[in-house]
């Protein structure tokens, strides 16, 4: 069943700082995760061009060492000021296998985003603190929901809390890790 992720993300000025305000509002840690996304498109369907993302991620749980694998298809934005879109995931027992499927039915990797997250949950909130390998912290708050019609709703609430955290709904990017990264390495080849 499609679901929707309605999210916002911004750069922080300071993780500590935003993880005590965010405790502070009710906020609990629930994990804290180790993310490798490896990020695919296709000559076939060119999942950049549509604004869509098609990734292996693998999760590993730093305080046991559990680790896990998902595939994850999220559909095009749909609003000009967050992060919100259709999004499909399900586990897979082997990351590896699953990569080679994708290859040999022509899907090539584009590049990989490592990042080490803190979960935070309140209600139906979730608060990642993202560390990501090579851009720095990042804050995305989202909520899954059953409806688009509840994105309205969802994002003035976020927008609520953005201002206790001291920032405002133009400090937010709609612009991926992948995507930030991808013109950072661009940026130094010039």
């Amino acid at each position: 069943m499609a679901q929707f992720e309605i999210e916002i993300k911004l750069p922080l000025k300071n993780l500590k700082e935003t993880l005590e305000i965010l405790t502070d509002q009710g906020f609990h840690e629930t994990a804290e995760i180790r993310e490798e996304d490896t990020y695919f498109n296709s000559v076939y369907h060119d999942v950049k061009k549509r604004d869509e993302a098609l990734r292996i991620r693998t999760s590993t749980d730093c305080r046991s060492g559990v680790s896990k694998t998902q595939i994850n298809f999220k559909g095009p934005k749909l609003d000009r000021i967050s992060m919100s879109r259709m999004e499909l995931e399900t586990e897979v027992s082997d990351a590896e296998v699953l990569k080679s499927i994708l290859v040999h039915l022509d899907f090539f990797t584009v590049a990989s985003v490592m990042k080490t997250r803190k979960y935070l949950n309140r209600s139906r909130f979730t608060a990642c603190l993202d560390q990501v390998e090579g851009l720095g912290a990042f804050l995305e708050l989202e909520v899954i929901a059953e409806q688009e019609s509840e994105r309205e709703e969802i994002l003035s609430r976020m927008e609520d809390l953005l201002a206790i955290l001291g920032y405002h709904m133009s400090d937010t990017v709609q612009t991926s890790y992948l995507s930030m990264l991808q013109k950072k390495l661009n940026k130094n080849l010039l």
